[in-house]
């Protein structure tokens, strides 16, 4: 008998405050833009970066930063490893970690 409960595993890669979660596609109506920065200023003021791929981005809520198209992709982060981290091929939605509390979600400070 099948098991009709099996959860899919999902592949996530953290840097920091920050959690590229592999997913099968980026959403359609989303445009990429000309950057090499994901997030300005994250919590230590330093921004995260990368090079290689494509960046959709799309604030949705407090976590949500947006979409990555990974393709030979290395990413940065001055704190984390200032040479760069190589990001798997695929598709990635960004989150801004967070943490149950409580008092409900909140964004992760690292």
């Amino acid at each position: 008998m099948k098991n009709e409960n099996k959860m899919e595993k999902q592949i996530g890669i953290r840097q920091g405050d920050i959690l590229y979660l592999k997913i099968p596609s980026i959403p359609e109506g989303l445009k990429a833009v000309k950057t090499d920065t994901i997030l300005q200023n994250g919590s230590g003021g330093n921004p995260h970066k990368f090079t290689g791929g494509t960046f959709h981005p799309k604030i949705e809520g407090d976590f949500v930063l947006g979409y990555l198209k990974a393709k030979g992709t290395k990413i940065f982060h001055v704190e984390h490893n200032p040479k760069g981290n190589e990001l798997p091929d695929g598709n990635y939605q960004i989150l801004k970690q967070s943490e149950y509390t409580h008092e409900g979600l909140r964004p992760i400070i690292d």
